[in-house]
């Protein structure tokens, strides 16, 4: 009984060949070593809108946008060898652009590989192309809704931390409200107990403010508020907390802030406000203000203690002449 296979009725010849490969939907072509169409199928001939006859012998990269050609390029020459400078080793998969014969753009996915003689020479390339305008346009589609919907969703975020800033500022100041301040002030005190930190508490009041608003009008005892404000804000450092209480009342709390270095710094906010000209309406309107400073946990052991011995002090500064601090006499 021989063991020889039988011999196959139906040979894959190359026109055999080329009917299963027309017949997958796939396109498929050939070129030389320097991408000149040497064969091309009938679907690439359809998928690109040209006859044979006007494919075979020109580049493919002349029918690549100039983006897809350039990536093509690198692409072979990243994966080249010292033996085979023009040839990559194995196959590549690249996606980009053709031009069709109508002037159409399709996006097309390629892979493709070097093709040699008997000898081992390069001779050219061949490669599988698939047409992929509507993956990629629905891809693209698909980035460009994710882009818009980051760009929305930081405007959310945007909105949502105005609405915020909103919530805690004084809308006339710009400084933190009292309800802001209330909140973060008892958060810092429990930190500081927790920490055996210190704490200060600053409270000042504007000096005859009534006088302002009822000499030159409450107009201008706004524009008095937002330069003091704006004076008060730039002079707090990062950590501090200034708010406008309400009125011409205002507090800056002083994280980890000794009781010497509070009275301090509101001495050195006493000596600004006092040398301040603000230009309203043609006059020349100067404020002074009151200070009181209060130290956690020397002074007060709860903010509203603190606040209560901090505000006893600022008005012992009214009595004692306005335009000063006082940070002691009442513990």
């Amino acid at each position: 009984m021989s063991n020889d296979s039988p011999a196959d009725p139906r040979p894959i010849t190359e026109a055999r060949l080329l009917a299963m490969i027309n017949a997958s939907g796939d396109s498929f072509w050939e070129t030389d070593v320097d991408r000149r169409f040497v064969h091309i199928s009938d679907n690439m001939c359809r998928m690109m809108g040209y006859p044979r006859e006007q494919l075979r012998g020109r580049s493919v990269l002349e029918f690549m946008t100039p983006e897809y050609g350039a990536e093509v390029v690198r692409q072979a020459q990243a994966r080249a060898s010292e033996d085979m400078p023009l040839a990559h080793v194995g196959p590549i998969r690249h996606e980009g652009e053709f031009f069709r014969q109508d002037g159409a753009r399709i996006w097309i996915e390629t892979v493709s590989v070097p093709v040699f003689d008997d000898d081992g020479r390069h001779i050219g390339y061949f490669g599988i192309t698939r047409e992929a305008t509507e993956r990629k346009r629905a891809e693209l589609a698909l980035v460009a809704a994710n882009r818009q919907l980051e760009v929305q969703l930081r405007r959310i975020q945007e909105l949502h931390e105005q609405m915020r800033e909103h919530a805690i500022r004084d809308d006339l100041t710009g400084l933190h409200n009292r309800r802001h301040f209330v909140a973060v002030a008892e958060q810092e005190l429990e930190r500081a107990r927790s920490h055996g930190a210190s704490l200060a508490l600053v409270m000042v009041d504007i000096d005859h403010f009534k006088d302002v608003n009822d000499t030159h009008g409450h107009p201008t005892g706004d524009v008095a508020l937002k330069a003091f404000g704006a004076m008060l804000g730039a002079a707090t450092q990062p950590g501090d907390l200034a708010c406008r209480l309400g009125g011409e009342e205002f507090c800056v709390l002083l994280v980890g802030t000794g009781h010497e270095a509070a009275v301090s710094r509101a001495e050195g906010w006493r000596s600004t406000l006092a040398q301040m000209v603000i230009p309203v309406d043609g006059t020349a309107l100067r404020l002074t203000a009151s200070f009181g400073v209060a130290t956690f946990p020397e002074h007060a052991g709860t903010l509203v203690e603190l606040m209560k011995v901090a505000d006893t002090r600022m008005y012992s500064a009214k009595d004692l002449g306005r335009d000063r601090v006082v940070g002691d006499g009442v513990a």
